[in-house]
């Protein structure tokens, strides 16, 4: 055994070689239908390819040249690097774990494999949760460009409207069509990276950078700062970076429903989605945060103009959202049909109308999210919130403790489980440690906004970013 140890960054075992498959996969968890023609309804590496950007292209992108604003734009690239690296990783870690301890590829059943009724529970719950804030974000958007476009003071109006628009393409049950609509999610996103690249940079070289909005002159933007990084904003913006790329409750789902499901194909694959997420998102942060700087919202939506190139990047942002929350339907109502009735889309296919009413509730729930969000902060609180108390534990908690122990799970030794270089461990650590202390910060900002906690006065010393600092001190000395 000690000739075969395997490095904790090193998840691939020995590949089963590639075959055509019959039929779906008896451990794929995931919403494939079967065709008239008895034939399994499995996905291309293309549709495959288009519905994980769909998952992954949201609201995240639209928050990148907040977040380099608030920490500079060398640190804010770096990090969104890390987590691009770090969320493919432990993507790959699931995935794994499924087929090492051969259920269905699905997150909380192979909690369920590995730590029983309550891993089951805790897995659905937060994912469940995270999938449902993402969702919360997504009406939120949608009703601040709705709210734009017609005006409107309050935003009860816009958010109900966008639900309305939102509800009849949610009752669309299967997996291939819905690959259409996420072809055209990628090619707005696509318009709308270079309708807002574009005209940033034409703007930036040929010196036209004076900022108006809605008529108002705002002037000149200052300088991009390239490192304003201390330890108690990172705590704020990790869990936005995180949360950018996390797609570990959905993308499972996607590539156990592959015609070519062998582990090199899925490597191939997550490599050039990922890639092509980040490249988005650094020309997404460069491009915006390098025209406006200090005018820099949390959203690019609001930071742009008003020029009918501008309106097409809103509207084609808004089109991206919309069929973003269509999208993230399918993992959602995944996981509470199993839970809650037994079924699923496979073998156990619930009936039509019960489709329709878990659904709708469903929708009435985000709607009501929605409306508690707006009131509370926005999409700024809503990313912060999901990023936090959910992406983290998905995406940098739970993927180490499944595979350490499905893999203890079949008798290798602990060194081999738990890694030579103790990769597996250093991940766990940072992201229990990322986890408390964003939940921690945003628990203070919310009390602080909420009028429970007051705010600091300018000349006392914020106790908050004292104890950041001091953790961070800590950190770095260990």
């Amino acid at each position: 055994m000690s000739g075969t140890q395997i490095d904790s960054f090193n998840v691939e075992e020995v590949p089963t070689p590639y075959t055509q498959r019959p039929r779906v996969s008896e451990y794929v968890g995931a919403p494939v239908e079967v065709e008239k023609s008895h034939r399994p309804a499995v996905q291309t590496n293309t549709e495959a390819i288009f519905n994980m950007l769909n998952a992954a292209l949201g609201v995240s992108l639209l928050a990148i040249a907040g977040v380099c604003l608030k920490i500079g734009l060398v640190p804010a690239m770096l990090l969104y690097g890390v987590s691009c690296f770090l969320n493919r990783y432990t993507l790959h870690l699931v995935y794994r774990s499924c087929q090492i301890a051969k259920v269905k590829v699905s997150y909380p059943d192979v909690a369920r494999a590995c730590f029983g009724t309550s891993g089951f529970g805790v897995c659905a719950i937060i994912m469940t949760s995270q999938m449902c804030i993402t969702s919360t974000a997504y009406v939120v958007t949608v009703a601040e460009v709705l709210q734009n476009a017609f005006g409107w003071e309050r935003p009860e109006g816009a958010t109900l409207l966008g639900m309305l628009l939102l509800i009849p393409f949610t009752l669309i049950r299967s997996l291939k069509r819905i690959a259409v609509l996420s072809t055209v999610a990628t090619v707005a996103c696509l318009i709308e990276m270079v309708a807002i690249a574009g005209p940033c940079y034409w703007d930036y070289f040929t010196g036209n950078t004076l900022v108006e909005r809605k008529g108002v002159n705002l002037g000149e933007p200052e300088n991009m700062v390239y490192f304003d990084l201390t330890f108690p904003k990172l705590i704020q913006v990790t869990p936005i970076i995180l949360l950018a790329y996390a797609t570990q409750s959905s993308a499972p789902i996607i590539l156990a429903s592959l015609e070519n499901d062998s582990w090199e194909n899925v490597r191939k694959i997550t490599g050039f989605v990922y890639v092509v997420l980040y490249a988005i998102s650094v020309v997404f942060g460069h491009s915006v945060y390098m025209r406006f700087t200090n005018f820099c919202t949390d959203n690019a939506l609001t930071t742009i103009g008003q020029r009918p190139i501008d309106q097409v990047a809103i509207w084609c942002g808004f089109l991206l959202v919309f069929i973003s929350y269509i999208f993230m339907q399918f993992p959602i109502r995944n996981v509470l049909m199993s839970a809650c009735l037994g079924k699923d889309e496979i073998e156990r296919e619930a009936p039509y109308s019960t489709f329709v009413a878990v659904t709708m509730s469903l929708n009435c729930t985000l709607l009501l999210c929605a409306m508690a969000a707006i009131k509370l902060g926005g999409l700024t609180l809503v990313l912060r919130f999901g990023g936090g108390f959910c992406a983290t534990l998905m995406a940098m908690v739970f993927p180490p403790l499944l595979f350490v122990r499905v893999r203890a799970t079949r008798g290798w030794n602990t060194r081999v489980v738990c890694g030579s270089r103790g990769g597996l461990a250093i991940i766990l650590a940072i992201g229990t440690s990322c986890w408390m202390l964003s939940n921690y910060s945003l628990t203070t900002d919310v009390l602080t906004q909420m009028g429970i906690l007051s705010p600091p006065a300018d000349d006392t010393t914020n106790t908050t970013a004292e104890i950041l600092e001091a953790f961070g001190s800590v950190v770095s000395i260990l």
